[in-house]
Order: structure tokens, then C-alpha cells, then sequence
């Protein structure tokens, strides 16, 4: 949905949004409470939003010690970084028709979700690898620039991660009461919901693939559940865009995760595909200036904290000429 990938000024600027600020009712309320307990990654850009509807002046005043108990209650549940209020409010008009009443029905609902979802959130610069063990034992590996969110306290009912990015993850069974206690992985629309396996997902650039090494996985579209996928090991599942089909394949899985060994494979991977993968892992600016070149296929591997060995093993083993200029290269 839209809403997914919303910044705090595209909430603002929302009519929907608005509305439910302006006057909630029964049905925009029970949307936003539903998308905020489905979205719990995206808490701290809808507390930023909250945060600055609450800035406005309103015709009926709060005492100073009334707006310190309501945002106490929003810091809380969620330590969100200050956002630069003034240049974004000369822009927005709410002050004559904000209500206050309705403004604080809405904080209080975000701030009771946002306390029930405390969210930890790891994250990976350019050219990092990370480790995560989680509380349940699972080992989570995170690759360069990518991003991971979970509620580790709601653990005993249902364990939840959101990824951006890639992570390989190493995922142990759980029980609590006799009963299994299910893992889902969330990568843009698709939930990946496993019991105990080894798995790589990649969410860059609106596409996710999902690479299964042992275990079984179930790939579930949200918006559309007959979109559904079971993997086998050595099976991978892709879809390139939201609502589009899924599209299910035996891979090699070990090119798919061969990184979180500090190595990268690639097979017939087009020059295209190795430019966009650059950028992902190291923003490094990769500029094919002969476009004939883009879709022609590559083979090869080289060490993860080394990508100069990419650029040196391309000049060498193919008919290209590879120029570094400034921290980009171009390829002729």
C-alpha cells in the first residue's frame, strides 16, 4: 500500500491522514490502528507526524502540564529523533481548523500501540556485515546497507522481523506451553512464516527474493493470499514489484548467501545487475557508458571487504575497459 514507504511530510500532506487527525471516526480510526499494528517499523515516522500536528497552536489551550503527560506517554513508546519542525509548518495550514480533542483521541491511540510494539532496530553502513542473536537463539546475519526491525518483547506469542536490505537468518524453534511459536519475516508486501530453517531474503529496489538452504518456508503475499508459495531447500521464490505474481525456482542457494561468508558470487549476473549491486553494498557509482554492454552476463566471485578485486578480475577476464573516476567507475 501507499502508506508503506509515507515520509512524516507525506502523512501531513495526506487528506486520509488529515481526516483522521481532524475527525476521527469509525472508519478511518479503525484503519490507522489497524495499519500502525501492522506496520510497527514505521512507528517512529507516525510519532514524528503526530508530534507535529500536536506542535500547532489550537483555540482551545492545553496547560504546559497537560502537553508534557501526553507526549510523556509517546516517548515512551518510541525514542524518535526531533525533526525539523519550523521549516515544515510555514508550509502547513491546519491552525484554524485542527481540533484539539480529536488531535488527543489519536495520541492517545499511538501511544498505546507504539508501548505495546517496543521496537529494536539494527542497522548496516555501506560495506558492513552484522551479527544478531535474538533472545530465542535464532543468529540473524545482516548484510551491508540494510535494515532490521522486531518487537522482541511480543516474542512468546508470535516472533516478527521486518527487513530492508538482506539478512541471512538462522532461525530456532520455540516453544511456550507445548505450543510452536511461528517466525515471520516481512519484506515489503510478502510475509515469509517458518518453524525452524536456515533462509536468505533480499528487499532492495522493490523486488524480494527469498533463497531457502534447509527447512521449509511458507511465502505469503499480504494483499493477495492466493499468492502463495511453499519453498523446499535449494528452491528460491522472487516477485519484482508489489501485487505481482510470485515466481518460485531451484538456485543454487549458495549464491545467494555465500556473502554472509565475506565472499560474493555471481552467475550470469548482466553488467547492469553488478552496477545496481555495487551501489547497494558499497554506493559505489558503477556508469555503463557503452549501454550495449548492460545486458551482457558475468561469472565470478570476489572477497566482500575487497570490492576492487571486481573491477580488476572484469578488466582482466572480459574485453572491457574499466575507469575509475573519482570514487565511481566507467565502464566502456
Amino acid at each position: 500500500m501507499k502508506y508503506r514507504h509515507f515520509t512524516v511530510e507525506d502523512f501531513l500532506a495526506d487528506n486520509f491522514f488529515q481526516q483522521w487527525i481532524l475527525a476521527p471516526d469509525e472508519q478511518n480510526d479503525s484503519f490507522w490502528k489497524h495499519w500502525i499494528q501492522q506496520n510497527p517499523d514505521r512507528h517512529q515516522v507516525i510519532a514524528q507526524a503526530i508530534e507535529l500536528a500536536g506542535s500547532f497552536e489550537f483555540t482551545e489551550k492545553w496547560s504546559d502540564q497537560e502537553r508534557s503527560a501526553i507526549w510523556a506517554n509517546i516517548e515512551n513508546g518510541v525514542n524518535h529523533p526531533r525533526v525539523a519542525k519550523h521549516s515544515l509548518l510555514r508550509s502547513l495550514h491546519w491552525k484554524s481548523w485542527l481540533s484539539a480533542a480529536s488531535l488527543l483521541l489519536v495520541l492517545s491511540t499511538i501511544a498505546v500501540i507504539i508501548k505495546q510494539n517496543d521496537l529494536h532496530q539494527i542497522a548496516t553502513s555501506f560495506g558492513q556485515i552484522k551479527k544478531i542473536t535474538l533472545s530465542d537463539g535464532s543468529l540473524i546475519t545482516l548484510n551491508a546497507n540494510s535494515r532490521l526491525s522486531y518487537a522482541e518483547n511480543s516474542f512468546d506469542q508470535k516472533r516478527e522481523i521486518w527487513v530492508e536490505g538482506e539478512a541471512f537468518f538462522e532461525v530456532s524453534k520455540k516453544m511456550v506451553d507445548g505450543k510452536k511459536v511461528p517466525f515471520i519475516v516481512h519484506a515489503n508486501d510478502l510475509s515469509i512464516q517458518v518453524l525452524g530453517t536456515a533462509f536468505n531474503v533480499a528487499n532492495r529496489r522493490g523486488a524480494v527474493n527469498v533463497a531457502l538452504a534447509h527447512g521449509a518456508v511458507k511465502v505469503v503475499d499480504t494483499y493477495n493470499k492466493a499468492n502463495t508459495v511453499v519453498l523446499k531447500p535449494g528452491e528460491s521464490v522472487s516477485q519484482s514489484g508489489a501485487k505481482n505474481p510470485l515466481y518460485k525456482q531451484k538456485v543454487d542457494v549458495a549464491q545467494y548467501a555465500s556473502w554472509k561468508n565475506k565472499v560474493i558470487i555471481f552467475r550470469r549476473k548482466s553488467l547492469k545487475e553488478l552496477s545496481e549491486m555495487m551501489k547497494d553494498l558499497y554506493d559505489i557509482e558503477v556508469i555503463i557508458d557503452n549501454t550495449a554492454l548492460q545486458d551482457q552476463r558475468f561469472t565470478g566471485s570476489f572477497p566482500s571487504d575487497s570490492s576492487q578485486i571486481l573491477f580488476d578480475k572484469l578488466k582482466k577476464m572480459y574485453p572491457l575497459q574499466v575507469v575509475k573516476i573519482g570514487t565511481g567507475y566507467h565502464i566502456r
